[in-house]
Order: structure tokens, then sequence, then C-alpha cells
């Protein structure tokens, strides 16, 4: 109606979230299936194939809002009835920014990597937005039509960096990053706070979705019955789920051995040249 190239690629991010939403809604679904025989660990990974897809789907619409924006940029058209475009906006971004900060908290409390993936993306729309609707404003007001097609780019641009930064995690995560530093340093107090634990290493850790996985060597003396050691990794364990929420720990036990195992060693010095 408007002839607006800024407000529709406002519309064609929308319409990205509407696609995501859906995608979304079948993922968490998928995720919240129990293990069965051929998914021991679950399905909570359905979450970040939703992200990617998201991502996906982000950098499309931005490379088909560019393409047209740029031939625009050498065929400017005049824009109509924009106050009724602006004000469309105006309600979408509200709309967005209150969805956004809903799921954001639902996000935080269910530890879904894809409820926060989707509920950054609503950010960025609602920043895109309020620059589609400063710059068509500015639009209307100085009738320099060029500045239509270049808020569409600068729309363009941001949906990129976001979908980038979605795409980057999301894969990170499919390929079983570690927990957070803070998340494993919960690990490792609770780990050192056992009695009969003389030391640890090989701390590994991943997410998938909501749940936490993590496995660990714990050190006892060597004369330490397999009852007794049994029960203080069943300690490990119990006090292990109890400081992280979703987390199944998984612990291996062997006998301490000077000058072999006597040491302990935290993933960072495991792997001392990561960042």
């Amino acid at each position: 109606m408007t002839g607006s190239l800024g407000l529709l690629s406002d519309a064609a991010e929308s319409l990205v979230n509407l696609v995501a939403a859906v995608v979304l809604t079948v993922a968490v679904g998928v995720a919240a299936a129990p293990p069965d025989y051929k998914h021991p660990y679950g399905h909570t990974k359905a979450e970040y194939l939703s992200s990617v897809l998201e991502a996906a789907l982000i950098m499309v619409a931005a490379g088909l809002i560019g393409y047209t924006a740029f031939q625009r940029l050498f065929e400017p058209q005049p824009l109509e009835q924009v106050g009724f475009g602006l004000a469309l906006a105006g309600v979408a971004a509200a709309v967005n920014g209150t969805l956004a900060l809903r799921l954001m908290r639902v996000a935080k409390r269910a530890g879904s990597d894809a409820l926060e993936a989707n509920a950054r993306h609503l950010f960025t729309d609602v920043l895109t937005s309020v620059g589609t609707i400063v710059g068509v404003g500015l639009v209307r007001l100085t009738g320099w039509l060029p500045l239509d097609p270049l808020v569409a780019l600068l729309v363009a641009a941001n949906i990129v960096v976001t979908g980038v930064q979605v795409m980057r995690r999301s894969l990170s995560r499919l390929l079983d990053e570690r927990l957070p530093e803070a998340e494993e340093a919960r690990v490792i107090g609770e780990i050192e706070g056992v009695e009969g634990v003389r030391g640890y290493h090989r701390l590994r850790s991943r997410r998938s979705g909501s749940a936490r996985f993590a496995e660990v060597d714990v050190f006892v003396d060597g004369d330490m019955g397999v009852d007794q050691a049994h029960e203080v990794a069943r300690e490990i364990e119990g006090r292990v789920r109890s400081a992280v929420h979703g987390m199944e720990m998984t612990v291996h036990i062997e006998p301490y051995e000077e000058g072999v195992r006597d040491r302990s060693r935290s993933p960072r010095e495991e792997f001392p040249e990561e960042d």
C-alpha cells in the first residue's frame, strides 16, 4: 500500500518470525519427548535444528531484501499512505517487544536455547522496526526517495548479523559445545567437596537443549573397597545434579597413584590453548 521497501523488509522479517515460530513449536514438542531405545539421551537437540533453520531463513530473507533494495536505489518510487504504514509498523513492534520479553523469561526458566534464540530474534525485529519507522518517516519529511532502500539495506545487514550469530551458536552446540565455565565451576566444587575424593581429571560436559551431561574420572585411595568407591561416585552424582539443573552426571572411579593419577586437572588446564 505504501510502496516502501523499508516497510516491506520489516514485514519480510516478521514473516520469517512466523515460520520460525511454527518450526520452533514442533521442535520443542519433539525435544520434550522422553528418551527411548533409539535415542537414549533424549530428543532435546531438536531445538538446535530449529535454531539452525531459523538462522537460514533469516539470511535468505536478508538476501532477498538486499537484492530488491539495491535495485530500488537506481529506480526510486514515491511513497503513499505513509502514516498508515508507520502506525501499523509501530503496533507490530510493540507486539513483538512484549512477546520477546515474555519468551525470554520462559526460555531462561526452561533452559531452552531455541526459545532464547527466537526471543533474541524478536528483539532484533523490534530494533529494525524502530529503525524502519524512523527511516521511512524521514523519507516522508525530506522527500529523498533513495533513503527508503538504504533503510532496507541497513535492515538486511542487521538481519544477517543476527542470523550468523544464531547459526554459529546453534552449530557449536550441535557439535557438543561444553557447558559455560560457571556451571563447570559448580560441578568441580561439588566434586572437591565429597569426602574420599583425592583428585579428578577428564571432566567432559555438553548441553543438549535444556539437558546437561557431564562425566569425570575421580581418584580415590587404591585400597578403598568397591562399595565405598561406589558410594563416593553416587554422592558426587547426586550433589552435581542438585547444583546444576537438568544435569546427568557420570563418574568413573580410578585408584589414586602418586606420579600418575595424583593431580587434579581442570578443563582449562587440559585445553590451555582454547579461548
